[in-house]
Formats: C-alpha cells, structure tokens, sequence
C-alpha cells in the first residue's frame, strides 16, 4: 500500500527531474527517497540507523532492491532532493492519500505547539533595542563635543558613524597609528573624542548584528542555533516547576480527517502571527482556502479573523475572552441596543 500510494503522488517525475540536474551517485534515487519516507515515517530514524536497516530490515531491504547506500549518500538523498521540495513532496503524497481513501479535507483544525531545539542552555541573546537608543544618545552627545551636528533623528548606522570618523580624522590631521596607549599617557582632545567614537562604533556593530540574526518578529536567538527563539517551553508552563528559557521553534500543524495536511515552523512565540502564512501555504499547495477552519483562542486576533471574511474561509476561530463569557466569570463588557446605541453591560 506504501509503494502504490507513492507511485500514485508521481512523486518519480519530481525526482526524475532533479536527477537529470544534479550528478548521479549510482543509486535508484526514488527507492532511496522512499526508503527515507517510510524509515522517517516508521521509526525515530537517524541516518546511521537507515543505514544499518538497509542491510537487516526485510521491509528496507524491498524497498531498496537490496542496494545498501551508507549515511553520506542517504544524507545526501535528503539535502538534494527532499529539503529543496518538501512541501512539494508532502502535500503530493498527501493528495494521492485523500484520493485514495475519499476523504473529505474542507474543514481544517489547527493548533501548534514548541518543540526544544538542540541547543545549549542559557546561551541566548537578546534583541538590544534599548541599549541601541541609549548608545545613539552618547553617540550624539559625543558628535556635539565634535562640533558635528546630525539633524536626522532616525537612528545612526554604523556606516554612516564610520564615515563621520573618518572624515573627523581627516579633518582634525590625527595619526591613529600613534596614539599612545595605557595608563599615564596624555591625549590630545580629538584623540580622545577619537579613541571614543571608535569605540561605540564596534559597539554599534555589535548590536545591528545581534538585531540583524533577531530580525523584525522576535526579541532573541540562541548562539548555538541562531535560528531558534528563547522560549517558555509548555513542560514547564504546565508543570510550574521553572520558568527558565529555553531554545526552541513553533511547530503549526492542520489536520483534516485525522490527516495532518499542512505543517511549518515558526520562530514566533505566540500562534497569533502564524495563522496567515499557515493558510497562505496551504492555498499555496491545494490552490483552495479551506471551506471552515477551527482553532482556540490563541489565534483569536482582528487580523486573523479579517483574513478568514477576505478569503470566505468558515469562522470557527475562539476569541480571546471566549471562555470568561462562555462560564460566566467574565461575561461580556459592552451591549448594543436595538438603536445601534453602544453601552456598558450592567447585567
């Protein structure tokens, strides 16, 4: 049945037409994709494992018309022909599954949760935005006892600092290669307004790179994985035995008919942001929104639920203070008369 339902994505002819561009290592390249499917899908499989099951595993052993690639070709299977077209390959292994079994996909569930990534602990960083506006006033400060004056109230940049220093070298005739060093050792004035705007300068490149790896949607990043957010993780949010951060991404996953249909992974902390690209990768892949979506609170937001009205996705989505009104703790604060007329809820 595994064999058929590949056969029936015509996954082959994706893979056919990667061969044809990459260079041929002598192995049937759609059994070894296969082959990585199924071990991937079956077992907690690490690339040595695939490879020792090639060699004791009946069912590997079919797949792989007893040819026996070591951890480097399977490796090398994966970066070239799997990562490149992922979603590709899942969502047409996934179609031929839905039209095999006639199942019924136009009603989406989705909900995420926070997977650890494997980094070590307390080695994150955080975004340095207000220690980058407080260096930008003593970097101005320090232009005024220049006598140059910046009139641009956005931020300063390193590039146009290092232009500003260069052209004050210039100007004042400093020799920065003999000015003295260490303790006792006289300065002249632009010597020292020098050796200072230099060293903000390294300053600030130290931070427009911290908020260059952080980006625009998150405040922090691991220095042993760059790409993963210091997070609550939901073990300790539950169990309340620590609060301490830890490395880790959002993992977003729509199910359909017990089905997972569409996944991604997000360095958001919270769902409400996630919702959107979600639904634009699966028009992306299905060229169709699904007819109703369901989803709690989390992602119970005016831009999401604008989203849904845009694109006549179904509103199946909780709004935040659902739960208050539904028990009655938190009932709702504002009622609106049969005149339109909009007032406290005194009930």
């Amino acid at each position: 049945k595994f064999i058929d339902i590949l056969n029936k994505s015509e996954i082959g002819n994706l893979i056919e037409k990667e061969q044809n561009k990459n260079r041929k290592n002598g192995y049937n390249i759609y059994n070894l994709v296969a082959t990585i499917i199924y071990c991937f899908s079956k077992f907690r499989s690490s690339l040595r494992e695939i490879e020792k099951l090639c060699i004791y595993d009946l069912r590997i052993i079919y797949l792989m018309q007893q040819e026996q690639p070591s951890h480097n070709v399977i490796k090398e299977c994966i970066n070239k022909y799997i990562l490149p077209h992922q979603y590709e390959i899942f969502t047409m292994i996934t179609k031929a599954i839905i039209d095999e079994f006639n199942l019924d996909i136009s009603n989406q569930y989705l909900d995420g949760t926070k997977i650890e990534a494997n980094a070590n602990k307390y080695k994150f960083v955080w975004k340095p935005t207000t220690y980058h506006k407080k260096l930008d006033i003593k970097i101005r400060e320090l232009l005024l006892l220049m006598e140059i004056e910046i009139t641009d109230k956005k931020l300063i940049k390193s590039n146009k600092l290092k232009e500003i220093i260069e052209s004050y070298v210039t100007k004042e005739n400093i020799d920065v290669n003999s000015i003295p060093s260490g303790k006792g050792k006289r300065l002249t004035k632009e010597q020292k307004n020098y050796k200072i705007a230099y060293k903000y300068l390294i300053k600030l490149l130290e931070y427009e790179e911290k908020e260059r790896i952080c980006g625009d949607n998150r405040n922090s990043y691991f220095k042993t994985d760059n790409d993963a957010t210091a997070m609550v993780l939901k073990e300790d949010y539950y169990s309340k035995l620590s609060h301490d951060f830890h490395a880790g991404y959002n993992i977003q996953v729509m199910v359909s008919s017990g089905l997972i249909t569409m996944y991604g992974v997000f360095q958001d902390r919270s769902d409400h942001y996630t919702f959107i690209p979600m639904n634009d990768l699966y028009f992306k892949y299905y060229k169709e929104y699904p007819s109703n979506e369901c989803a709690d609170s989390g992602y119970g937001i005016y831009i999401n639920y604008k989203y849904m009205r845009e694109h006549k996705i179904g509103n199946y989505v909780k709004f935040q203070a659902w739960t208050g009104e539904a028990d009655g703790k938190r009932p709702q604060l504002f009622y609106t008369f049969t005149d339109g007329v909009l007032c406290l809820n005194t009930c």
